[in-house]
């Protein structure tokens, strides 16, 4: 089993200082972030409320890990925020939403890199998981929550 410790030796994350700034702007940003992909579903603009919902969910467990003292760095990032946070809270209730953003990741990428054509349940299924992620995060408590 993967810890922590292994993925500081390997690079892919690194100890830093708990910045509560950078926490609690990054849960604000994932706050607006949520609110503009549900404009941006009901305007039409699906790519683009996929993406934003994405990017609330990875930002919110981005703000966890650096309330933990941890960031990711380098070449799979994202998938590796995603270890991280089921590492340091393996056995937390609720969790396992945690896991549903490597699709969303997935699913992103595919948008991101080949034209991924999204439809509206697909959209609507994401902003649902991100949403409840943000959620998650902030049900962790000791953040510094807007």
């Amino acid at each position: 089993m993967t810890t922590i410790e292994d993925l500081v030796r390997r690079g892919a994350v690194q100890r830093v200082q708990v910045d509560t700034t950078s926490v609690r702007r990054l849960l604000e940003d994932a706050d607006r972030h949520m609110k503009t992909a549900t404009a941006a579903m009901k305007s039409g603009d699906l790519a683009g409320s996929f993406q934003l919902a994405y990017d609330a969910a990875r930002k919110s467990l981005t703000a966890l890990a650096l309330n933990r003292g941890l960031r990711t760095r380098g070449e799979g990032a994202h998938a590796t925020l995603i270890e991280v946070i089921e590492i340091d809270f393996s056995g937390a209730p609720g969790v396992e939403v945690v896991g549903k953003l490597d699709r969303l990741r997935r699913t992103r990428n595919r948008s991101q890199y080949s034209g991924h054509s999204f439809n509206e349940s697909e959209v609507a299924n994401g902003l649902e998981t991100a949403s409840d992620i943000v959620r998650w995060v902030k049900a962790q408590g000791s953040l510094a929550v807007p």
